[in-house]
């Protein structure tokens, strides 16, 4: 495998006996997807770079996306999200590395699900700390005002938002507030600090999910392939136009924040101000 470099970023130019014509999207689809892995690697620091190494010929062997490898910043190139990506993360600590595919068909990112979680059980583990990211787009981008509120009601009543232990400080559980307050207060409550929710309106048409980790997820192939497949049937629902189910849940929700005391609030509010959430109050 031979690699050009600029700057930290090595880059690995696809494996050409890969066919993945199926697994690229294509511009009459109608979404597109992607997802991330997080996890750390089993090193005492001297072999660091030998495994990394051994990490991307892996990857070489499942894609014929051209391998962005960089263990000091995240990479630049204009063409990264097309890339496999191998990247150190932020939120974890020295030898936490984060994987990302390229942008892919739903069938694409079940592919990498059970090709690349046996990756992580080979050269390393996922703690509490650690993470399966989602996102889910529309491929056309004019035109698009993806429903939120709607999608969060659909996918906590199916209890995806609840299927993990708690990951706090990593991904809070958007319906922690939604539970005790109404949209338009959710909404600001929500992007004071957007980065530890396990739902994230990235943009019109974008949506990241957070809500599936922790210690061993990359073990649970099974419920993440489910759980990917249910969210993404949900983004779809949430873009077709609003039913009876759907106007139930908006009324039940209305009701349940109707039914919070004043006090319960107040106390939930404490809570996230101690936590960071929120500012505290002056």
């Amino acid at each position: 495998m031979d690699f050009t470099q600029e700057g930290t970023t090595k880059r690995y130019r696809g494996n050409s006996n890969c066919c993945m014509d199926d697994f690229i999207p294509v511009a009459y689809d109608t979404y597109q997807y992607g997802c991330e892995f997080e996890f750390y690697i089993h090193t005492d620091g001297s072999d660091y770079e030998a495994i990394i190494s051994n990490i991307a010929k892996d990857l070489y062997a499942l894609t014929n996306a051209d391998i962005l490898v960089d263990t000091v910043s995240l990479p630049t190139d204009k063409d990264k999200d097309r890339c496999m990506q191998i990247k150190p993360d932020i939120s974890l600590n020295d030898t936490g590395l984060e994987i990302s595919t390229p942008i892919s068909t739903l069938e694409g990112v079940k592919y990498f699900i059970k090709s690349i979680c046996p990756i992580i059980k080979k050269y390393g583990y996922t703690n509490e700390e650690t993470g399966f990211h989602i996102h889910i787009s529309t491929i056309k981008q004019d035109g698009v005002n993806f429903n939120f509120y709607k999608y969060m009601l659909l996918c906590n009543e199916a209890n995806l938002l609840s299927s993990w232990k708690p990951r706090m400080g990593y991904s809070q559980n958007v319906m922690d507030i939604l539970t005790s307050h109404s949209k338009s207060k959710t909404r600001q409550i929500k992007t004071k600090k957007g980065t530890v929710w396990n739902l994230e309106k990235v943009g019109s048409n974008h949506i990241e999910i957070k809500s599936m980790g922790g210690h061993g997820y990359h073990k649970e192939v099974k419920k993440l392939l489910k759980e990917f497949t249910l969210y993404a049937n949900y983004f779809d629902e949430t873009l077709q136009r609003d039913d009876v189910k759907h106007k139930q849940l908006f009324e039940n929700h209305k009701l349940m924040v109707s039914d919070v005391t004043d006090d319960l609030k107040a106390t939930f509010v404490s809570a996230l101000s101690a936590s960071g959430i929120l500012p505290a109050k002056e």
